[in-house]
């Protein structure tokens, strides 16, 4: 199952590529035109929900927004986990809420 994502200017690139390299569509809001470094949540979270992206993010902002406010928030804690530990953390969700709508294409 493919799932579209949008990482937080807080998530390391590395979780990127491997994301991509599993087939899901991934974007970096530092390298959104649209958004870039240091833009502010509500932009991201608009554009998450225009192009229908799970944020994954550190930053708790998002997960104080109400839930039909975004796409959907995967939020880190733990900036310290390794890309490759998430990157299974992550997998996991998915496999466990395959139905989730909002988050296939």
């Amino acid at each position: 199952m493919q799932v579209s994502f949008l990482l937080d200017e807080n998530i390391a690139a590395p979780l990127a590529d491997r994301l991509d390299k599993a087939g899901h569509d991934v974007e970096r809001v530092v390298d959104v035109s649209e958004l870039g470094e240091g833009v502010e949540d509500t932009t991201i979270r608009r554009y998450a929900v225009q192009e229908g992206r799970l944020i994954i993010t550190s930053d708790d902002d998002f997960v104080q927004m109400p839930a039909d406010a975004h796409s959907g928030v995967f939020y880190v804690p733990d900036q310290s986990l390794p890309s490759h530990e998430l990157y299974r953390i992550i997998q996991r969700v998915i496999e466990a809420f395959p139905t989730e709508r909002r988050w296939t294409q």
